[in-house]
């Protein structure tokens, strides 16, 4: 199962789709309207939704042929005839799914309802630290005995690369994959067993050039103070695409083969970066924010550094209006 929330991670769901289809057994997607989107461009793939969803919204997920994720009894007691449904149980994570004093009450309703089961799952709290393995396998052990319980057919958990790459599960009989899917490890504490590549590259063109004197102030509140005479180069990204403030003077880009850093405090449209270094830059060269330009290379794990977050984190708040290219 490949995991495309929250628009595939930032990396554009209908690219991402278009890619992948043919090679996996089942696509997830957080909401139903990207489940319908995907059913309206022609995906047949076995789709589930991963969020709670509305009695209202029964009707389009049957119409459309979508498997839900029953978490609470009040859905589940308005389920229709036909409406496919995994279960999400809470076996150590302490946020959605049914927790183990319902598991009786459950069983009962399942044996009464009119959907049909398809799976259940979890998602693990911590499978990316090391220290919280006893934690994790409690959690696998419940899931099991919930498994047992119900006598569901497909079993998944979690969406952490170790699942896959770390530990082999036998009990369960489908694999959920999240930001691996993509190329990026969940954690640096992990041993990385196999090499994952990144598939997200990121750039943008050089929109404005101007020489500056030492001792110009560059952005808001002057954050920066130039310490030479520079060549700065304006790029039409900011915040709002993606670049967090809180990198402000802490990032470096790659233009023409050679890493650069960002000065000045980033804003909502614009940064701008130090090109004083780089021999012939002109407007509408390509600058690389995330990925390889010759013998450089800058990564989601180093913007995750700069910016005081993690990897998911920041592929994920890429603005969806930022053009994909499918290469």
């Amino acid at each position: 199962m490949a995991v495309l929330k929250s628009n595939a991670y930032g990396h554009g769901l209908l690219e991402v789709v278009l890619s992948i289809q043919n090679e996996v057994d089942y696509l997830a997607v957080f909401s139903l309207e990207d489940a319908i989107l995907l059913r309206k461009q022609g995906v047949k793939k076995p789709l589930l939704v991963m969020s709670r969803i509305s009695s209202e919204q029964i009707n389009l997920a049957i119409k459309h042929d979508i498997e839900v994720t029953i978490s609470t009894f009040d859905i589940l007691q308005k389920a229709k005839k036909n409406l496919k449904a995994h279960i999400c149980v809470d076996t150590g994570m302490g946020r959605d799914g049914f927790v183990s004093s319902d598991l009786k009450k459950l069983s009962a309703l399942l044996k009464k309802t009119p959907l049909k089961l398809c799976g259940i799952y979890a998602h693990f709290a911590a499978a990316d630290k090391t220290k919280f393995d006893d934690y994790s396998q409690k959690q696998i052990q419940e899931l099991l005995r919930w498994q047992e319980e119900l006598n569901c057919p497909l079993v998944h958990h979690s969406a952490s690369a170790r699942t896959i790459y770390g530990k082999n599960y036998p009990d369960f009989n489908m694999v959920r994959i999240g930001i691996s899917l993509y190329g990026l490890w969940p954690s640096s504490q992990r041993e990385k067993s196999v090499k994952l590549e990144p598939v997200l590259s990121w750039r943008v063109k050089i929109a404005e050039l101007k020489s500056l004197p030492k001792g110009s102030a560059i952005s808001y509140e002057c954050t920066h103070i130039l310490e030479r005479d520079s060549k700065i180069a304006v790029l039409p990204i900011g915040y709002y695409d993606g670049i967090a403030r809180i990198s402000s003077g802490k990032s470096q880009m790659i233009l023409r083969g050679k890493k650069v850093p960002q000065i000045g405090r980033v804003t909502m449209n614009l940064i701008v970066i130090d090109v004083t270094d780089v021999k012939g830059a002109k407007i509408g060269d390509v600058v690389t924010i995330i990925g390889k330009d010759g013998k450089s290379e800058i990564t989601a794990d180093d913007w995750a550094e700069w910016s005081q977050t993690i990897n998911y984190e920041v592929v994920a708040r890429l603005n969806s209006a930022i053009t994909r290219v499918q290469s």
